[in-house]
């Protein structure tokens, strides 16, 4: 047995050794679920993609904020909802968090930031998921991660990557030497500390992108992660904010036409019957609220599409309506379509930052009376 053992001496050490390693760190450290992650890819020579910053800075910022109505969702609610503008519709000490990114997140991506949230979070008795009617489920939203909706590289779909490396097992099992990937990413790819600015890199320096006068660099220019002001924006007012910025479209003009929802279906071995991935995407956003103990609440964002004669749409609306005879436990307090002037969007899916007032006084009153009738004491899961 010994002999046999023998052979793997050198494994069994290696093994040993890097698991005292690792113990050692962990204990020295002690670094966090953020430091210990993939999500961010950390690349030679270029900065890391804005949406997975957005979605990384806020998950850190506000994992143990304990907020009462947490949000998810696609760009028109990031840029669109100001916390503080539906706060001042709502009950003394009912917080709002928007933790809404952008529509290459998925709906996959909105659900795992919910889960996260509810997680960490047993303040939440409101999920909102807001979206705008031009981003309703398909596959490539839900499925599956990699597929890039607008055909811009680096503009993947990438919502599972935040089950992946924040809300499943498997986060738990990163090693803790993880934590230093960054230190040593860069201390391979750019030779730090001999370089002191990421400029060097770019050709850009950091007053090229220096925020207004008396604001405060909130990265050190080593390395930043995103050399860009709005980005560096952001993060200084991310938690005051609550987790909302300001758009800062191209404004080509937005145009009215009608309203055209697509509804793709799949086939759903569950039931053996075909099924659209709206409904399919609604059912698993109540239960998921139901889980935790929430009310789910769903948001569709003005449009500047008119209802026209209503057959492009109409699907949608008839599975919608569908779905809140079966479960008039979720609140959606406004119509698939709400047609506004076409000169308060930026762009289709975006109200303009003038104008983020008006979208968030909708939802305030809106939450404030759901909150009326629902309260803010858990709700019975199932």
């Amino acid at each position: 047995m010994s002999s046999y053992i023998s052979h793997f001496k050198a494994w069994i050490i290696a093994a040993l050794l890097i698991v005292a390693f690792e113990a050692m760190i962990g204990v020295a450290a002690s670094p966090s679920l953020f430091d210990r992650t993939n999500f961010l890819p950390h690349t030679f020579g270029r900065p890391e993609p804005m949406q997975r910053l957005y979605v990384f800075h806020k998950l850190r910022a506000f994992v143990n904020s304990e907020p009462t109505i947490v949000q998810s969702g696609d760009s028109s609610g990031f840029f669109g909802i100001e916390p503080s503008v539906v706060m001042k519709h709502l009950p003394e000490g009912v917080s709002y968090l928007n933790l809404s990114c952008c529509a290459n997140l998925g709906y996959k991506g909105y659900y795992n930031i919910l889960e996260f949230m509810a997680r960490h979070n047993t303040s939440i008795r409101y999920m909102v998921l807001h979206v705008t009617p031009y981003t309703m489920p398909r596959p490539e939203m839900w499925d599956v991660d990699g597929a890039n909706i607008w055909g811009v590289p680096g503009l993947e779909v990438f919502g599972n990557a935040i089950d992946q490396e924040f809300v499943s097992p498997r986060a738990v099992t990163h090693p803790p030497s993880l934590g230093y990937r960054r230190q040593v990413a860069d201390a391979v790819y750019y030779l730090s500390p001999m370089m002191k600015y990421m400029g060097k890199v770019t050709g850009q320096s950091a007053d090229q992108i220096a925020l207004p006068p008396g604001s405060e660099q909130p990265v050190d220019f080593l390395r930043t992660l995103l050399l860009s002001k709005p980005y560096l924006e952001f993060l200084r007012d991310l938690q005051t904010s609550r987790g909302w910025a300001p758009e800062i479209d191209i404004r080509d003009g937005v145009y009215a036409s009608e309203c055209d929802i697509p509804t793709p279906e799949f086939f759903d071995f569950r039931t053996l019957s075909h099924k659209t991935y709206l409904k399919e995407v609604l059912d698993e956003f109540a239960a998921l609220a139901k889980r935790y103990g929430s009310t789910l609440v769903v948001v569709f964002q003005p449009v500047a599409c008119v209802y026209g004669t209503g057959m492009p749409s109409a699907k949608a609306r008839t599975i919608i309506n569908q779905f809140k005879r079966e479960h008039p436990e979720v609140e959606i307090p406004f119509p698939l379509i709400e047609t506004w002037p076409a000169d308060i969007f930026s762009v289709p899916a975006h109200v303009r930052h003038e104008h983020t007032d008006l979208i968030g006084n909708r939802l305030g009153i809106a939450m404030a009376d759901i909150i009326r009738r629902h309260g803010t004491q858990e709700q019975p899961s199932r």
